[in-house]
């Protein structure tokens, strides 16, 4: 049974998490704030490091025959001297209030430190993919396309930064996603701070204040509709790209709204600080592709139809917004092109579509999506905002409105077309996943409803409102909320995950190398064989597995025994694996059987929890 304290503390593996992503979090600060210059955003200063160190190792890692490991001490020694030029220059590495968030964020990057990976994708992708980063010192090529997750070709952003971290403390520390995604939803918060202040015609350059703080903190997390801890606090790469977007949306606004004003120079500033946000995002994952389309072609909508803008000066900042992305993305396709050919998530020819089940798939997406209310009724409320503003356009709302509506539309647009035209026909009818794909829209949903609110706050509740209260119970949620719900964020000690991985932990050093393994789990839904085979590693081979999901038989059974294995892990049992085993197995044990001629025997066995 667990106790309060386990939620919080794990043992000294937490220490080095923390430390090595601080590290790395403050390399990416120092060069973030170096290239991006004096008059910049500064709350965003990590993620314009982070976009620099991608452009670094895709280019050095395709171009050349430099390790990651040389690349990595070169920035290090880059990112050293940026410390010092830009402690000098701006008084500290980082600002004030990105201090007092992750001072206000404590209990949470505790909890999180303490935890570890326990879901599907991190299992079949994204952790074998930061794993054959660190052992093989570049990324795959035709000679070594076998990373162990499920698509090698898709691009490495987000494992780069947990490579980081691991090159840095000695080997793959695989809750280190989960704290880099509150450090960037947090930075994300300070984003909203700005936006926030902004509206309400605060001093920008005035420290914020705790409570102010901490309701940017909460914007992002507790607040925001699409947070979900099981995908948050992970190795998934959803919130790396919902912070990316969200935050070129924010400096795209402030571009447009710089534009306006008639501050040109500010705007070109701005437009290339927003195009290294999309040159981090194009990079976290395939599809994000789509979204640096559609963010840039909202934008382009906003120019057009608002007034205030003249369109031979915005003409101008597409430069900043278009080359950053395209210079990361044509060199990563290049790659791909002539080393991963095959390697990703492609459509199918057009005469494979599913077109027969167009109108189940959209009923089916707007019933996954109504379960959603909150986030839902923000877009909805942000693309009737949108279209009012492209009839009658009045005001920087609407700029922000014709971002969110327009990126709710597009992006839905596109999953549709995905489901139809590359997804499998069970997939497809289930809309799989399209809760998480939304995520992605997630923080411009939260910064759409920040403006608004904020809007209503200066106008209607500010003279009929104390701001003392509102800030400490601000202060106050964000500190306990983590520990009220602790057994929620804590779904890693959810059973049976946990048994499975102790199990694959002697299983490590019971199967000899080079052995081969089968995963029999009849009442599971075939996760156990996926964590299996990434705790043994590539050392053994894993040869497949039969889940709930098989439809298990005797004879399906007895024909997987004729592969070549001489191992097998059951992990439950049904009366198909009695009769086709012929050994006396209990319910709620998990059982080692080595081949014994053309029979099985027991050599292990561990009683579940």
């Amino acid at each position: 049974m667990t106790s309060f304290p386990d939620y919080f503390i794990s043992g000294g593996g937490q220490l080095l998490s923390l430390a090595t992503v601080a590290v790395i979090w403050l390399t990416f600060a120092a060069l973030g704030a170096l290239i991006a210059g004096r008059d910049r955003v500064r709350d965003v200063d990590p993620l314009f490091g982070w976009a620099l160190v991608c452009l670094v190792f895709t280019l050095m890692g395709v171009f050349t025959a430099l390790t990651f490991t040389v690349i990595a001490m070169a920035l290090g020694g880059t990112a050293a001297a940026a410390a010092v030029i830009v402690i000098r220059r701006d008084g500290g590495l980082l600002s004030a209030g990105a201090v007092k968030i992750i001072l206000l964020g404590a209990p949470l990057f505790l909890m999180v430190s303490a935890m570890a990976a326990s879901q599907w994708d991190e299992f079949s992708h994204w952790l074998p993919s930061i794993r054959f980063l660190l052992e093989s010192d570049g990324f795959p090529a035709r000679n070594n396309v076998f990373t162990g997750g499920s698509f090698p070709a898709y691009p490495y952003n987000w494992p780069l930064a947990s490579y980081l971290a691991g090159r840095l403390g000695g080997g793959l520390i695989e809750n280190t996603g989960g704290i880099f995604n509150i450090l960037l939803l947090f930075t994300f918060g300070l984003l909203i701070v700005r936006l926030i202040r902004g509206i309400l015609n605060l001093d920008q350059d005035a420290v914020p204040g705790w409570g102010l703080v901490a309701l940017g903190g909460l914007a992002a997390t507790l607040f925001n509709p699409t947070f979900t801890q099981k995908v948050v606090l992970t190795a998934y790469a959803d919130t790396s790209s919902a912070v990316a977007l969200g935050a070129a949306a924010v400096l795209g606004w402030f571009m447009l709204e710089a534009l306006a004003g008639g501050r040109a120079k500010e705007a070109y500033r701005l437009s290339w600080q927003a195009g290294l946000m999309l040159m981090l995002l194009i990079n976290l994952k395939q599809a994000n592709l789509v979204l640096c389309v559609i963010l840039i072609g909202s934008l382009v909508l906003v120019a057009l139809r608002d007034p205030d803008i003249h369109i031979k000066e915005s003409w101008k900042l597409l430069a900043g917004l278009i080359l950053p992305p395209l210079v990361i993305y044509a060199a990563w396709r290049y790659h791909v092109a002539t080393e991963l050919s095959g390697q990703e998530f492609r459509f199918r020819p057009f005469a494979d579509w599913h077109l027969a089940i167009i109108p189940q798939v959209l009923w089916k997406m707007l019933t996954v999506l109504a379960k959603k209310g909150l986030y839902l009724g923000i877009m909805v409320l942000a693309t009737l905002f949108a279209i009012r503003g492209l009839i009658r356009f009045r005001t920087g709302f609407d700029r922000m409105a014709i971002i969110a509506g327009f990126a709710f539309i597009g992006y839905n647009a596109f999953l549709f077309l995905t489901y139809i035209a590359s997804f499998g026909p069970n997939d497809a009818l289930r809309a799989a996943s399209l809760w998480r794909y939304n995520m992605h829209l997630g923080l411009i949903a939260v910064a759409f409803a920040a403006y608004g609110l904020a809007m209503l706050w200066r106008t209607k509740l500010a003279p009929r409102m104390p701001e003392k209260p509102l800030a400490w119970i601000s202060v106050l949620l964000i500190l306990i909320v983590p520990v009220i719900f602790a057994k929620k964020i804590r779904f890693d000690l959810e059973e049976p995950k946990p048994h499975y991985r102790a199990v694959a932990v002697k299983l490590d050093s019971i199967l000899p190398e080079g052995s081969r393994f089968f995963v029999l789990d009849p009442r599971g839904n075939g996760e156990s064989g996926i964590i299996t085979r990434f705790d043994l590693g590539p050392s053994r081979t894993f040869v497949g597995k039969l889940a709930a999901f098989d439809a298990i038989s005797t004879e399906l059974i007895r024909t997987v025994f004729k592969s070549k294995f001489d191992y097998l892990l059951v992990h439950s049992i049904s009366p198909s694996v009695i009769e086709a085993l012929d050994l006396p197995l209990k319910e709620r044990t998990s059982y080692l059987l080595v081949r014994d001629g053309t029979a099985w025997r027991i050599t292990n066995s561990w009683p579940y929890p």
